[in-house]
C-alpha cells in the first residue's frame, strides 16, 4: 500500500536510525525506497528497502524517482534526518480508509528526545509562536485541520495524484513542497488532511550557524513564492518579520530625529519581548534550564530578523537552487 520514499546524499548513521524506525512500522504492508548519491558501503540491507543511487540531484528529482520505481498506492515521504512514529502508516491507512475524499495526509514533525542540547534549542526556536506563527502546527502537535502547503518531512500522497499533477517541480529547492501542494489543492481542487496522530521525529540543526542558513534559505524561497504562488504564500503572517526588520532598523533614526518619542515607538518591540517571556516561562517548564531559555530568546530574535531580510530579498530576487553540501570522503553533511 505504502512506498517510504527518502532522498539523501549519502548513508550515515542518521539514515540508518531513520531506516530502522521504518521498519519498525506497526502496520507491514510498505516499501523503503533510498535514493542516494551514489553506492556506499555497509549500507543497512532489508527486503523492505530498496536503494537506487541517481547521482547528484535535486531532492525534488530524487522524490520524483521514487515515484516513478514505486508500484504502491501512496507516496510517504520522508526527510533522511527524520524518523517516524510506530504507527505512522497505521494512523494514516485508517485515515485514507475512513476518508476517501482526502488524496493526502501530513502530520507534526516533532524534535526527537534524544536529540542533543542545541539541537533542542532549535526544536524551541521552531515551537515559538513568534517564530513559526499560524504555521506552528507544523512542529507541535495540533488539531486536524486541512492544509494546502505542507513540508515533505511527513507528507503522504496518493500516487495517482502525484502522477497527475506532474510530481515535484525541480525547479525549486526547498520550496518544491509548496509548489507540489499548491498544484494538488488550488490547481486540482483536491484535499490534504493534518492530523496530529501521524508524527515524525525531525533531527534539529544546531544553533546558530546551521539553523539560521536554514531560515535564510527559507525565507528567501518564501519571499519568492509571495510573488510565484501568491494564493498560498502571499500570506500577512510571511510577510511579518521583514516589518519587524524594518522597524528596528528605523530604531536609530527615531531616537535621532524625535528621541522624545523612541519610548512610545518601542511600545510593539515591548509587546514582541512579553510574547517571548511566554514562551521561555514554557521552555522552562519543560528544561529547567536558564541557559536553553538564554540561548533559545537569542535564537528566536535573530530567527525573525533574519528571516525578514531574507524574505525581503526574496521577493526581488529568483534564489538559487543549492544542494547541500557533502564531504563525500567522511560521509559527513556539512554545516549541519
Amino acid at each position: 500500500m505504502f512506498s517510504i520514499v527518502i532522498p539523501a546524499r549519502i548513508d550515515s548513521e542518521i539514515l540508518k536510525k531513520t531506516l530502522r524506525n521504518c521498519l519498525n512500522q506497526s502496520y507491514k504492508d510498505f516499501e523503503v525506497l533510498v535514493i542516494l548519491d551514489f553506492e556506499s558501503e555497509n549500507l543497512l540491507t532489508n527486503e523492505k528497502i530498496k536503494y537506487i543511487f541517481s547521482g547528484i540531484k535535486s531532492p525534488g528529482e530524487k522524490r520524483n524517482i521514487g515515484i516513478q520505481a514505486s508500484e504502491r498506492e501512496y507516496i510517504a515521504f520522508l526527510d533522511d534526518d527524520a524518523y517516524p512514529d510506530n504507527d505512522w502508516l497505521k494512523n494514516a491507512h485508517e485515515i485514507f480508509l475512513n476518508n476517501q475524499e482526502y488524496v493526502g495526509v501530513c502530520g507534526p514533525s516533532i524534535t526527537p528526545p534524544e536529540s542533543g542540547f542545541l539541537e533542542k534549542i532549535g526544536g524551541y526556536i521552531f515551537e515559538s509562536i513568534l517564530t513559526s506563527g499560524p504555521a506552528r502546527f507544523r512542529h507541535v502537535p495540533s488539531k486536524h485541520r486541512l492544509v494546502d502547503d505542507y513540508p515533505t518531512v511527513n507528507l503522504i500522497i496518493k500516487k495517482e495524484v502525484l502522477n497527475q499533477v506532474g510530481g515535484f517541480d525541480n525547479n525549486y529547492w526547498p520550496g518544491e513542497d509548496t509548489k507540489l501542494c499548491h498544484d494538488i489543492t488550488l490547481r486540482y481542487g483536491k484535499k490534504i488532511y493534518y492530523s496530529p496522530l501521524l508524527l515524525v521525529y525531525h533531527n534539529r540543526r544546531t544553533i546558530y550557524h546551521p539553523h539560521l542558513i536554514q531560515i535564510s534559505r527559507y525565507a528567501t524561497h518564501r519571499g519568492y513564492f509571495a510573488k510565484k504562488f501568491p494564493k498560498t504564500s502571499f500570506r500577512i503572517s510571511y510577510f511579518i518579520p521583514s516589518f519587524f526588520a524594518i522597524y528596528l532598523m528605523l530604531v536609530p533614526l527615531i531616537y535621532l530625529f524625535t528621541p522624545k518619542a523612541l519610548i512610545f515607538y518601542l511600545l510593539p518591540f515591548y509587546l514582541y519581548l512579553s510574547l517571548m517571556l511566554i514562551d521561555l516561562i514554557k521552555i522552562y517548564s519543560k528544561s529547567s534550564s536558564i541557559a536553553a531559555c538564554i540561548l533559545t530568546g537569542f535564537g528566536i530574535f535573530l530567527s525573525n530578523f533574519l528571516y525578514g531580510i531574507f524574505f525581503i530579498k526574496g521577493l526581488f530576487s529568483k534564489p538559487e537552487l543549492i544542494l547541500r553540501e557533502v564531504d563525500f570522503v567522511n560521509e559527513k553533511y556539512i554545516k549541519g
